[in-house]
């Protein structure tokens, strides 16, 4: 009883509580996120924006993953930022097309009070998913920490992305089964995340859905095509993409640790590089692949039998989608911070679940364990670059890793009852 207090007052605390927690969670968010958005052009920003005004521009944009180009283009739109359209896919391009209009720190502007109006939104969708309180709702996103803030800094658009994902699943919920699927194929045009859902939709025969994502996934690029051309498609589909899946970024190190990855990390542990990985643990290329696919096989494997078990629990539509995400975000080639904003999805589903369940020490850890991965870089500091100092380096691998664990035993145990 004691431990079903502590989470009731976790989850649905006094007004007061509520209030003085949403002051000290969003002065973060100001300080890092909304604040520096506001004053200046951030990277990444200027990627979705010259993308966008390329195209109201009727400029020749053949040459988009062309980085040097690209990085022209932005200098001559008035930003002195690095970047590059690489690893978007072509659809990415429409994304600013309204902005693309105004001047770079005006669109800015406008932006980032579009994802302030859409967080606002997403709080209230997770209010009517899980019947939380709204203000609960809004702190539980921003405890998302340097995700979210992230996110506002640099003018990303997974906020957005969110917004399709958790909109997408609503309808879903009220059996509006074709809206649900052009969501998450517009998502999936842009960002690849919303095709997680596939295996989910194809276990519960949600063919309208699946018809509604192909719809609206094909009819993005299609249009896309239409601006760039084959040529572009072709380089996209060969180099980009490709390279992509392989944790292999153009201007980026293959070796960074801000990408959080298993490739990443086996690259450092396992492939010598004369500029950027010296001193590997042990110089053997074939250990490096042996050991990705030995890890994406058993994650892979471990999730496929979880939705297989699952797959006929009134709950599957709610737990396999969590599962699927949380997946996703363990096998990633190339994380970054603002990725895991997506986490919020996945994670207040299983807390949502475990209350439901009386499974109050699960949702005690689900919390814990999202909020650490949200705030762990501010208290984190860097060791020294050896093996143990580069395995602790790896903090936000390990703890998706043990929120994808700790999912995987709590939804199991639901049939072992």
């Amino acid at each position: 009883m004691k431990i079903q207090r502590l989470v009731d007052h976790l989850i649905n605390p006094p007004l007061y509580l509520s209030i003085l927690l949403l002051i000290i969670l969003g002065y973060f968010q100001f300080r890092y996120g909304i604040y520096p958005a506001w004053i200046k052009v951030n990277s990444d920003f200027p990627n979705y924006y010259t993308s966008s005004r390329l195209i109201t521009g009727g400029a020749d944009i053949s040459k988009i993953y062309n980085d040097n180009w690209f990085q022209n283009k932005i200098f001559e739109y008035g930003m002195n930022e690095r970047g590059k359209f690489s690893p978007f896919p072509p659809p990415t391009a429409f994304v600013m097309v309204p902005l693309s209009f105004f001047a770079p720190l005006t669109a800015a502007r406008i932006f980032l009070l579009l994802n302030i109006t859409v967080l606002l939104f997403i709080s209230y969708l997770f209010e009517r998913i899980t019947e939380f309180k709204f203000i609960t709702c809004l702190n539980f996103i921003l405890l998302s920490g340097t995700a979210l803030w992230n996110d506002l800094s640099l003018g990303q658009i997974y906020l957005i992305l969110l917004i399709t994902v958790v909109l997408g699943y609503h309808l879903l919920e009220k059996e509006k089964l074709f809206p649900a699927g052009i969501l998450w194929g517009l998502g999936a045009a842009v960002k690849y995340f919303p095709l997680v859902f596939i295996p989910v939709l194809l276990i519960k025969k949600h063919k309208s859905t699946l018809t509604g994502m192909f719809v609206a996934l094909a009819g993005a690029n299609i249009a896309a095509l239409f601006f760039f051309g084959f040529h572009t498609y072709y380089d996209f589909l060969s180099s980009v993409f490709v390279s992509h899946l392989n944790g292999e970024l153009s201007g980026q190190s293959k070796y960074s640790i801000q990408f959080q990855s298993w490739n990443s990390l086996l690259r450092n542990l396992f492939v010598y590089d004369a500029a950027d990985n010296k001193l590997p643990l042990c110089n053997n290329s074939a250990l490096f692949y042996i050991a990705r696919g030995f890890i994406y096989l058993v994650i892979t494997v471990v999730a496929a039998s979880t939705l297989f078990i699952i797959r006929n629990k009134r709950d599957f539509i709610a737990m396999g989608s969590s599962l699927s995400l949380l997946t996703v975000f363990v096998l990633s080639p190339a994380s970054a911070s603002y990725h895991l904003l997506l986490l919020s999805f996945p994670v207040i589903l299983l807390i949502k679940s475990a209350l439901e369940n009386r499974k109050y020490i699960n949702a005690i850890l689900f919390v814990s364990l999202y909020s650490i991965i949200g705030f762990a870089p501010l208290f984190i500091e860097y060791t020294k670059f050896n093996p143990a100092g580069l395995f602790f380096q790896y903090y936000r691998l390990w703890f998706v890793l043990l929120l994808f664990t700790a999912a995987n035993w709590f939804i199991l145990s639901g049939e072992r009852r």
